[in-house]
């Protein structure tokens, strides 16, 4: 479903990679997951069109760039490295990295819709994660099974974040859907009944309250499945999440 590929950006040091997603259909949502939460129940058929995801989320590195130019705001815990990914942004920073990125390289960045992101971290599965449906530390840097601290264990050496690009990607390219940190989407949360079946964002402009995805190095990895979904408040900058952005299929 999912095949290489890379936005006109490349030339711009701190464009992200990206890996070209073709139009397709497929199902989203835990109907078939029995550790599911009810927010996640109402299984859809969702037809999407192409469009470009980042390999792994945005570093510190790239983040810092948009700070450095004056217009993205400092985040609000420091990363380990360059490599690491940015973390203590809020919702309205990352639309301001994207508004950035757009405006350097002429291309139209964007953070992911829900639909999006459950498509690659799928992979074409409907299991808890796109490998099976039992956690592995190979795959991704989950915390503590008991909730709610970091922890290690085989492939996951790391007591918190973890650089990117450390654990086996998936099938297509994808790094750290699973665990790491939480990744801002541009949806407001929402019921699936109301959300559109075309891949948009569900994103009315009273939203109160917007969607992150997958997980982090904190918490146990029922929160990393692929179907699993939080909310927080478009100000809230937390050590735990982060974001990786998208391109509309309209650019190269």
């Amino acid at each position: 479903m999912l095949a290489s590929g890379s936005s006109s950006a490349g030339s711009f040091e701190p464009a992200p990679d990206m890996v070209l997603v073709p139009a397709g259909k497929f199902e989203m949502g835990g109907d078939h997951d029995n550790w599911s939460a009810p927010d996640e129940h109402g299984n859809r058929v969702v037809d999407i069109r192409a469009f470009s995801a980042s390999q792994s989320e945005i570093t510190s590195r790239q983040y810092d760039a948009c700070v450095r130019a004056g217009v993205c705001r400092a985040p609000l815990f420091k990363a380990q490295g360059d490599d690491y990914p940015v973390t203590g942004v809020s919702w309205r920073d990352a639309q301001s990295y994207t508004a950035w990125l757009s405006a350097q390289t002429g291309d139209r960045y964007r953070l992911m819709s829900e639909a999006e992101w459950e498509l690659i971290a799928r992979a074409g599965t409907q299991s808890r994660f796109w490998w099976g449906d039992d956690a592995d530390p190979a795959f991704g840097n989950f915390g503590d099974e008991s909730c709610c601290r970091p922890a290690v264990g085989g492939a996951d050496t790391f007591e918190s974040a973890a650089p990117v690009s450390r654990f086996k990607p998936t099938p297509e390219g994808f790094y750290d859907l699973y665990g790491n940190v939480w990744e801002w989407v541009q949806d407001c949360y929402g019921a699936y009944d109301r959300a559109p079946r075309d891949g948009s964002a569900q994103d009315p402009a009273d939203c109160r309250v917007r969607v992150v995805r997958g997980g982090s190095y904190l918490l146990p990895s029922g929160f990393a499945r692929a179907s699993a979904r939080y909310k927080l408040t478009p100000g809230a900058r937390r050590p735990d999440v982060g974001f990786r952005v998208a391109l509309d299929p309209d650019t190269p």
